[in-house]
């Protein structure tokens, strides 16, 4: 069984796209997997291990991407960034809002600044620009700013829904990405009311494992592969020159 685009972050720097990390798949019926580092170890990007990679294992799709942190201002550096290597597919996420970087352990504790409505609005409004501003192919984990298990209360749709709806219009693909099932907040990206509002917009859906370590190389995807049937889903997309192709889920 097929399950693609599995995206992950090993640097060039750090043994980037290792061979270990490809056999690694094997046990897990990968037969596509997507190396998208973070943007600023751009420099570290080899485009010739890819190369030899695909020469080397030739029973499986290897591509690259790259994943951006997005935040609003940023625009002219993501458009010269990407424009310095045949990606195959862009995914653009949130990992900081105005420079506080709420995803990361050692600034947790910004979280008591905040009122969480207050919160969630301004990270799904960052959200939306990223959807409109057509630089990128994939919306990377949608919900992380709930990695700590910080929510407000009540239904979180309302603070998500004008973003899926620029999302929706623009044409984008959101990753299915595993990696909150390892984060405190212990749940998939994006939550389940989030990704059954995503079927009912006819937005298309890519999986994603986050892998930064080798034994984290597809992992959860069968649990997200069942997720998305339950929720309605029958395919997914994958990308290559940054054109997507469908495929059964």
């Amino acid at each position: 069984m097929c399950m693609p685009l599995v995206t992950g972050e090993v640097n060039t720097q750090k043994n980037y796209c290792c061979p270990i990390s490809i056999e690694a798949r094997g046990v897990k019926g990968i037969q596509e997997i997507g190396f998208s580092d973070h943007d600023e170890y751009l420099e570290g990007i080899n485009e010739e291990s890819i190369a030899s990679l695909r020469t080397r294992y030739t029973d499986i799709q290897i591509k690259l991407g790259l994943e951006v942190s997005y935040r609003p201002g940023r625009e002219e550096e993501i458009k010269a960034a990407i424009s310095r290597l045949p990606f195959d597919y862009l995914i653009g996420s949130i990992h900081d809002l105005d420079l506080w970087m709420f995803d990361h352990p050692d600034y947790r504790s910004g979280y008591s600044s905040w009122d969480m409505a207050e919160l969630y609005r301004k990270y799904y409004s960052v959200l939306e620009r990223l959807a409109l501003c057509g630089l990128f192919d994939i919306v990377g984990h949608l919900d992380v700013i709930k990695v700590f298990g910080y929510r407000p209360e009540g239904d979180l749709l309302p603070f998500a829904e004008p973003a899926l709806q620029a999302i929706s219009s623009a044409g984008l693909v959101v990753e299915v990405n595993t990696a909150g099932l390892r984060k405190p907040c212990a749940e998939i990206y994006p939550a389940k009311e989030l990704l059954a509002r995503c079927f009912e917009l006819n937005i298309p859906v890519t999986l994603g494992s986050d892998a930064h370590l080798q034994n984290d190389v597809g992992r959860d995807l069968a649990y997200a592969r069942e997720l998305l049937f339950q929720t309605g889903y029958r395919s997914l997309m994958t990308f290559s020159q940054r054109r997507r192709c469908s495929s059964l889920l």
